[in-house]
């Protein structure tokens, strides 16, 4: 059977009959960081040879669709194979334990049908894309299609391992539950495509996916089954999944995804994440709720280097969950504080959110990066006057605060890490180079701190950051794909007008549009771990607000602090899993300490959102 770990995800079934050797996985491997690495010099070199002699690479952005499929397709499927993409289990998690063997076959079952057929269908796709050409590099555009066709073939053969692996009795109910189902959509064939008519169709796509998901379905391979099940339904060509996936794909901004995500675990890992731990120490430890409070602006100042929430969590938390111990807090409280405090650094540059709702929406990125700093330090206010309140509750007595020369001291080692997010913001906001190529040089950055000044990487650990960092971008990339299909599919059900209709009925008024938004990307964000929730929802929901008189910039980042907060709402929320296990407390216990914090969380957002100043105050100052 498939377990499950303590981040809420599952690990692929031990033992299994079949399975490749290990040099497969290895091979997969290299090839994924090859592309990445490839991708990053060429970005590299490419801006700089811009900047030295005014020269272009113009192929820079044709390699680009070469290796972000790569990336993204067998990226994905890596990270499917070692169990590290986004599932929902609260649901299987109260079957018995027979019950949970066979929904997790089911999904394999459903996991290895769905990767045959959108693998066929790409091979056709292959075939017709084979007369055009890529214009700089002068090869066919058919290449973009192998790397989605070799995902495919490698989560099909994953799929297989695992089935291979459950007892015979298991293997069977499963196979004859997914017989069955497919046997009733035959037989019932009349009742099904009216089920998928125009006016059923929206309802019956998302009955599809929440069924997928509940099941324990992995989020973006959900998002696959329903794009294809109403593709099937609708007489409309297979082909246009595996097109729609890589068209979502082929955005050059997203290079910026994994480059900051590979930026983000070279700083956390080259000796970064102790540095602005003592920084936040000097300066704010002598608080009532010291060390919590410190939690709180760590996170604040290290989102602005990962970008990545789970690298927030397991950097911030691992270093402080001992001296959280020593003083006496509770596991669980210290990890309501860490979730809290990473739901509020969402709309910290450069956060993985603010890029992906700037490559899907019309919303500019840089100006996303400056409105997103005065929001999540309303909210940081909010978390430490909480726990300021909390601590005094307690009779708990501040610490001694350190000298001007520790505080100096701490400062000036934070200088250089700082100085990164602060470089980023500014290229980005005033043109200097792309999302891309910033995120392309914060690599670079990052390496030269690691491994030239603090000599905390060496070239094995450097390839496995590169590895890490490769999976973790295309579990990412592929769910951005795979929801990419699936909004698409959603507009051919025709969801934008029926959310205009919602609107309508509203009365137009933008107090209750705001609320129901927030309200509704709470809940998606924590079930579908945030990402896919603005990638379906921001390029429907963006135009409804304008046409109710809110900001864009705004309400992006009223969207995205939403989000965040779904994905550590307890008790569903991934993140709030993540960060019960990297402080190894216990779910329930945390829930109860969470409380308070979601609730000055939600007080935060409310603010944010009925007090634009807040969101329009830094990019007011730098447009003048």
């Amino acid at each position: 059977m498939e377990s499950v770990s303590h981040d809420g995800r599952m690990d692929g079934p031990p033992g299994a009959v079949f399975r490749l050797p290990r040099q497969f996985d290895t091979a997969l491997d290299a090839v994924v960081v090859l592309a990445l690495v490839a991708q990053l010099c060429i970005t590299i070199t490419s801006v700089t040879l811009r900047s030295l002699v005014d020269v272009t690479l113009l192929w820079t952005d044709d390699s680009a669709k070469l290796t972000l499929p790569v990336i993204a397709f067998l990226g994905g499927a890596i990270a499917y194979r070692r169990g590290q993409h986004a599932r929902i289990l609260a649901a299987v998690g109260l079957l018995p334990l027979f019950g949970q063997r066979v929904c997790g076959a089911v999904v394999d079952w459903a996991v290895l049908i769905v990767t045959v057929v959108a693998g066929i269908a790409s091979v056709t796709l292959f075939g017709t894309l084979l007369g055009e050409i890529l214009p700089i590099l002068g090869i066919s555009g058919a290449w973009v299609e192998v790397p989605f066709i070799a995902g495919m073939a490698v989560l099909a053969v994953t799929s297989v391992e695992r089935l291979l692996a459950f007892e015979r009795r298991v293997l069977l109910t499963a196979a004859g539950i997914v017989a069955s189902v497919l046997a009733l959509a035959w037989l019932g064939w009349d009742y099904w495509i009216v089920a998928f008519a125009s006016e059923h169709a929206l309802l019956s796509i998302v009955a599809v996916f929440a069924t997928a998901v509940l099941l324990g379905t992995p989020v973006g391979l959900a998002l696959m089954l329903a794009t294809l099940v109403y593709l099937v339904s609708s007489d409309i060509p297979l082909i246009a999944l595996p097109q729609n996936m890589v068209d979502a794909n082929s955005n050059f901004i997203l290079l910026s995804l994994p480059f900051f995500i590979l930026a983000g675990a070279i700083m956390e890992q080259g000796g970064i994440s102790v540095r602005f731990v003592q920084f936040a120490m000097a300066l704010v430890g002598h608080l009532r709720g010291g060390l919590l409070q410190v939690v709180v602006i760590t996170i604040y100042l290290i989102s602005g280097i990962s970008g990545s929430k789970a690298a927030d969590v397991a950097a911030v938390g691992s270093v402080m969950r001992k001296e959280l111990e020593k003083r006496g807090y509770s596991a669980q409280e210290g990890a309501a504080v860490l979730s809290a405090s990473a739901a509020m650094a969402e709309t910290i540059p450069p956060s993985i959110a603010m890029l992906v709702l700037g490559s899907v929406t019309p919303i500019s990125i840089g100006t996303l990066f400056l409105a997103g700093l005065l929001p999540a330090m309303v909210i940081a206010v909010f978390l430490m006057v909480l726990i300021h309140i909390l601590a005094r509750r307690r009779g708990e007595v501040p610490m001694q605060r350190v000298s001007g020369r520790t505080l100096a001291s701490s400062a000036w080692a934070a200088v250089l890490p700082l100085a990164m997010p602060l470089f980023m913001v500014l290229g980005i906001k005033f043109g200097i180079a792309t999302p891309t190529e910033i995120s392309a040089f914060a690599v670079a950055y990052g390496l030269g701190l690691a491994i030239l000044l603090y000599r905390a990487m060496d070239l094995r650990k450097l390839v496995r950051i590169a590895t890490s960092a490769g999976i973790l971008s295309g579990m990412v990339l592929f769910i951005v794909s795979a929801a990419g299909a699936f909004g698409w599919t959603l507009s051919a059900a025709d969801l934008h007008t029926q959310l205009i209709d919602l609107v309508i009925l509203a009365g137009n008024d933008r107090t209750l549009f705001l609320l129901g938004s927030i309200l509704l990307l709470m809940v998606v964000g924590a079930l579908l771990e945030g990402l896919p929730a603005l990638i379906i929802l921001g390029p429907v929901l963006l135009p409804l607000a304008v046409s109710v008189g809110i900001d864009p910039i705004h309400y992006g980042i009223v969207m995205i602090l939403a989000m965040g907060i779904g994905i550590f709402m307890p008790p569903v929320g991934i993140g709030f899993y993540i960060s019960c296990a990297v402080m190894d407390s216990g779910v329930e216990a945390t829930s109860k300490s969470m409380a308070p914090y979601f609730v000055a969380l939600l007080l935060g957002v409310l603010t944010i959102a009925f007090v634009p100043w807040f969101t329009h105050a830094v990019p007011m100052l730098f447009a003048r």
